[in-house]
Formats: C-alpha cells, sequence, structure tokens
C-alpha cells in the first residue's frame, strides 16, 4: 500500500511540476496555438528553463512566435522577449507575425528582425534564449540562407547573462550521423549538438527525453506527413558559466 501511495504522489508531484503557470486556456490565444500544445508540450519546456518575471529572453529564429507569446506570459510586464527572425525566414511568417503583434496585444513582445551575423544584442544583457527547430538550421544551405554556427553561438555566449540559460530542442538524426542530415532531412544528432555547445563554452545542465520518439527511424524529412510533428526531437538546457 505505501509504495502505491508513494507511486501515486509522485504521479501527482509530476504532473504539479509541469503544470506550471502559463495560461494555455486564454482566450486570446489561438486556436492554432492550442492544438500545438499537444506536440510542442510548453509547460515542460517551462519547467526545463523555469524564468522570472522581468527577465529578457531572446526567441532565436523563433518563427510566427508560438514561444513568444508564451514567454510573454512568463517574464510579464516588467520582462521583454525579443522574438527574432532573419530576412530569409520572413516572408514564411510574417502574416503570423502581423497576426500575433497587431494592436500591441503583447506588449512585453518585440520584434527584432536582424541578420545572425550581426545581432543587434549588448554582452551581458540576456537573461535566457529558446531555439526552437533552429539548431540544424545552422547546417542547412540553400538560397539566401547560410548561417556561420561558431559566429552565432559566440553572439549568444557573449550576450547571455552569467548563469543565463539556453533552451535547444531539434529533430534528432542517426547515432554517429552529425550534421550530415541537417541538409536534406533537417535534423542534427543530438550528441553532436551536446558536444558542439560545450565545445562553444556552455555547460550542459540538461538531457531530457520529453519529447524522444522511439518510432521515428530518423530516415524520413521532417517534412514528410508520415513523421510530421511526430519526430524524435531532443531538448538540452545549457548555461552560461557564472565564471571562467
Amino acid at each position: 500500500m505505501y509504495r502505491i501511495l508513494l507511486a501515486i504522489t509522485l504521479v501527482l508531484t509530476h504532473a504539479q511540476l509541469i503544470a506550471c503557470e502559463l495560461k494555455l486556456d486564454d482566450a486570446a490565444r489561438s486556436d492554432a496555438d492550442k492544438i500545438r500544445d499537444a506536440a510542442s508540450l510548453p509547460c515542460e519546456m517551462a519547467t526545463l528553463l523555469p524564468l522570472q518575471q522581468g527577465d529578457t529572453v531572446l526567441d532565436l529564429l523563433g518563427g510566427g512566435g508560438y514561444f513568444s507569446e508564451l514567454l510573454a506570459q512568463q517574464v510579464g510586464k516588467t520582462g521583454k522577449v525579443l522574438l527574432h527572425n532573419n530576412k530569409a525566414y520572413l516572408p514564411y511568417v510574417g502574416k503570423q507575425l502581423e497576426t500575433r503583434l497587431a494592436k500591441n496585444r503583447l506588449s512585453n513582445v518585440e520584434r527584432l528582425d536582424a541578420e545572425v551575423d550581426a545581432l543587434p544584442l549588448k554582452p551581458d544583457s540576456i537573461d535566457a534564449v529558446y531555439f526552437i527547430m533552429g539548431y540544424h538550421d545552422m547546417y542547412h544551405v540553400s538560397d539566401g540562407w547560410q548561417i556561420n554556427p561558431q559566429q552565432l553561438m559566440k553572439q549568444i555566449y557573449i550576450a547571455l547573462k552569467p548563469g543565463g540559460r539556453m533552451l535547444v530542442v531539434d529533430h534528432n538524426a542517426a547515432a554517429g550521423s552529425g550534421v550530415s542530415a541537417a541538409q536534406e532531412l533537417h535534423r542534427i544528432e543530438a550528441a553532436y549538438v551536446s558536444q558542439e555547445l560545450q565545445g562553444f563554452g556552455f555547460n550542459l545542465v540538461t538531457d531530457s527525453t520529453v519529447l524522444a520518439n522511439r518510432n521515428d527511424d530518423y530516415s524520413k524529412s521532417v517534412f514528410d506527413q508520415l513523421v510530421r510533428g511526430k519526430t524524435d526531437r531532443f531538448v538540452l538546457v545549457v548555461e552560461k558559466p557564472t565564471a571562467r
């Protein structure tokens, strides 16, 4: 009986832990965002990277701003969310951004339209970074799109405050594949990313399997309808050391 009660307690504790304070049922949120919640697990992400009222957060290559709207709740009126996109991405997300930010409905979210080789970020000015489904794009090359990973991550490292953290989520690739799947399949190997981030000077805080899917065999593009929205995704949280 004791073990059963303990198990129930642990389940309830976990449920309370991931419940967080996000208002997912807020009437102002779009139906599309609410549907996405089931796949993106924003409460779990908020638990992995807790934020405080007044924090400044960078949503790096944040697309249409799904996470930015939720981050805005977390940092409150005294905080700020920098919703970043580069020129090449804007044609795909511009209308979403206009709708989401219309009439200043998210007053603490600031659009940051800037190329990744020259982000206008001051040193030690950012408390946290969300980098969602964009790490592999540093190794993808197409017309108008080419990123220098070392240069971008150096900027992020400098902009983060000591002790500041970055949440990285991306589509996993086969073990040992490194960055080779980034071009065609839009995937990248979790172990490679973890090692590279530590090579850039970050400390690994968390390696979570909350978005894992063992049924994904890594053979298909993330845009293939058979796996779209159901890929095996890795979640890493890294931290800028407080002292070196």
